[in-house]
């Protein structure tokens, strides 16, 4: 598994009978009283949650390269 911040990337390597898996979990998360999953703290500016969208894009942009390499 690799851990990046928010999200974890887990690698099933392939084999010559089954092709390579990958999955992406959440690590970093609350959970609102209603139940619902937040992957990122109570922003109160703009360039907060700029800064977790980027955060969060970086984080996926690193997973789409490891996931590439595993296929």
């Amino acid at each position: 598994m690799h851990h990046f911040g928010a999200l974890e990337l887990e690698i099933q390597p392939g084999t010559p009978d089954n092709p390579a898996g990958v999955k992406i979990a959440l690590l970093r998360y609350t959970r609102g009283e209603d139940g619902r999953l937040f992957i990122t703290p109570e922003c109160t500016s703009f360039e907060e949650i700029e800064g977790q969208i980027n955060s969060l894009q970086d984080e996926l942009d690193e997973i789409r390269e490891r996931a590439q390499r595993a296929f």
